[in-house]
């Protein structure tokens, strides 16, 4: 029997094997009380030590009891818990198994560190937080199902043992023991398989998919995640953002009841870049990124010279509030940490200007700066993607949202086909990602946009989603574009190009990643809290203490060996 099931019962009714985990015990002098927790609830528990009672219970024993279930008197009764107003007297207590010594209490305020709550993750779970985080994981599946049941969108599963095609991170590798030196992938999404289905002439597609990706791990990012994958056939951008609209409002009443009234906004990269100096903004908070480039034109600051004469731009964020030099000089290190020269800034006080370059400006730069009031004046210069990152470090840090429990959603569209990673173009979704303009990508392909699209919600992006190439031939000019010999695309890509030669159909697609929108609602500050059992940011599971090494016998079968790199 769970405590739930007390709800129903009469005042004074008998009840049979009650089960539960003691939270607590107390000794009052011949009468001990314990707090027992299940799953659901939890509930008091009144016997006399005379009775012929388990006298070596302890906290977190599993134990079983029967006995009076009672209305508590009025002053004592517990308005934190929905049986709070009962107890049970015991008449019997059994004890099913006991408990050794936790490493941690089970309660939701613990301070434990995070190794040693995943290394025993199991009674991490057992924590109400926790629990509530993983119920919400549940309830947040559920939803998905029942709204793409709704749209009538198909629920189809794709391979996980499939051929290595990175597509930007680093494949999981896994040796094939029946054929020698070759190996499949782990997939880090189901991209190219749910593409198959529209040119197999699917209408639609969705999935709850594992996906693996072997990089550096951060409070966002996890070696395996979770994401819901769609994709529609006839379909372009606007189809997919409506349809992504209409589950993502959905799942918030349904599993979180939370109802998102407003249409999700919508704005460029370059705008994205430019406002807010990020493509992941936060638009709870409204302070935006303001230019002043043209007044400081013919500065005599010798390094702003010269970076406008390097067509570098000058951007800036105005608070009205009178910073700390302390606070200024912690944004400085952090600033001068991600790689900026350092935080330029100006304070105006009744129309006086003071700051390390106060004395270096015009009169024209004098009257701009104190025509912008009272407070401080926080400045970047340089090239507009080079100091975009520093100027939302810079918005960030001094400007704080409304309301945290607030859900602003975003589309970014109209990215860069391409950015330049170690001088070397990489696409900036993925290599199946039509270009906005076919002819002008063949041409320009290092200034051609994509029709790649982002949502974004508070500040951090819950997923991407593009129209996806339908030429085969165009495909082939893509990774051409992308770096690699005809030799190279047919061995990585050449299936999936004879695949495109069949008569495929326009479509278009999107993928959330799960973790990260439950860990968004739930105002965690990790991923790793919404997942039953993650990995460390170095990617260890102290749990099983995986990965682990093989026993070489057994590498021999799978024609493998260790390679010693110190030696």
């Amino acid at each position: 029997m769970n405590i739930n099931e007390l709800v129903n019962a009469k005042n004074n009714a008998q009840v049979q094997n009650v089960n539960g985990w003691v939270s607590s015990i107390r000794d009052h002098g011949g009468l001990t009380f314990i707090d027992l927790r299940d799953f659901y609830s939890s509930i008091q528990i009144v016997y006399e030590q005379s009775k012929n009672m388990p006298s070596d219970i302890k906290n977190e024993y599993y134990i079983s009891v029967s006995g009076v279930f009672k209305e508590r008197d009025e002053e004592l009764v517990n308005k934190n818990t929905q049986l709070g107003k009962y107890e049970i007297h015991a008449s019997e207590i059994n004890i099913i198994n006991k408990s050794k010594t936790l490493p941690f209490q089970i309660d939701n305020n613990i301070d434990t560190d995070e190794s040693i709550r995943l290394k025993y993750r199991y009674l991490d779970l057992r924590r109400q937080s926790m629990k509530s985080n993983i119920v919400g994981r549940s309830n947040t599946f559920k939803s998905i199902r029942k709204i793409m049941d709704k749209m009538d969108v198909l629920e189809i599963d794709t391979p996980t043992l499939i051929k290595s095609t990175p597509e930007g991170a680093k494949d999981f590798l896994v040796p094939s023991r029946k054929n020698n030196s070759t190996f499949y992938a782990l997939p880090q999404s189901p991209q190219m398989y749910k593409q198959l289905f529209m040119m197999a002439g699917f209408p639609n597609y969705y999935q709850i998919a594992k996906c693996y990706r072997d990089e550096d791990s951060r409070k966002d990012r996890q070696p395996e995640f979770t994401q819901l994958d769609v994709e529609f056939s006839n379909a372009n951008p606007e189809i997919v953002k409506k349809n992504i609209e209409t589950i993502v409002k959905f799942v918030f009443k349904d599993a979180y009841d939370i109802k998102i009234d407003s249409a999700f906004k919508n704005m460029t990269f370059s705008e994205a870049i430019s406002l807010y100096g990020t493509d992941k903004p936060d638009l709870r908070i409204k302070e935006t990124i303001s230019d002043c480039t043209e007044v400081f034109k013919t500065t005599e600051i010798n390094f702003l010279s010269d970076i406008l004469n390097k067509e570098g731009v000058i951007r800036f964020l105005k608070t009205d509030e009178s910073l700390t030099r302390k606070i200024i000089d912690q944004l400085d290190q952090e600033l001068k940490e991600l790689g900026s020269n350092g935080l330029g800034w100006f304070k105006i006080e009744n129309n006086e200007i003071s700051g390390p370059l106060s004395k270096l400006i015009s009169e024209s730069e004098k009257e701009f700066l104190i025509s912008q009031g009272n407070g401080v004046f926080l400045f970047q210069a340089g090239q507009e993607m080079e100091i975009a990152p520093f100027l939302d470090h810079i918005r960030r840090y001094i400007f704080k949202p409304t309301t945290e429990q607030q859900f602003t959603f975003c589309w970014i569209d109209n990215f860069p086909y391409f950015e330049v990673e170690n001088g070397n173009l990489q696409p900036s979704h993925h290599p199946f990602t039509a270009p906005t303009n076919e002819e002008d990508f063949i041409d320009n392909p290092e200034l051609s946009t994509a029709l790649h699209y982002d949502l974004v919600l508070n500040g951090v992006e819950l997923g991407s989603g593009s129209q996806r190439i339908s030429n085969p031939d165009l495909q082939r000019i893509v990774l051409e574009k992308w770096g690699l010999s005809n030799e190279e695309i047919q061995d990585r890509f050449g299936w999936f190009i004879e695949a495109l030669s069949y008569g495929t159909p326009q479509h278009a697609g999107f993928a959330i990643g799960i973790d990260r929108l439950i860990a968004e609602v739930y105002n965690q500050n990790s991923i790793r809290d919404v997942i039953p059992f993650p990995k460390t940011q170095s990617g260890l599971d102290p749990l099983t203490d995986a990965p682990s090494y093989i026993n070489e016998n057994i590498l021999e079968e799978y024609n493998l060996k260790y390679i010693n790199k110190d030696e």
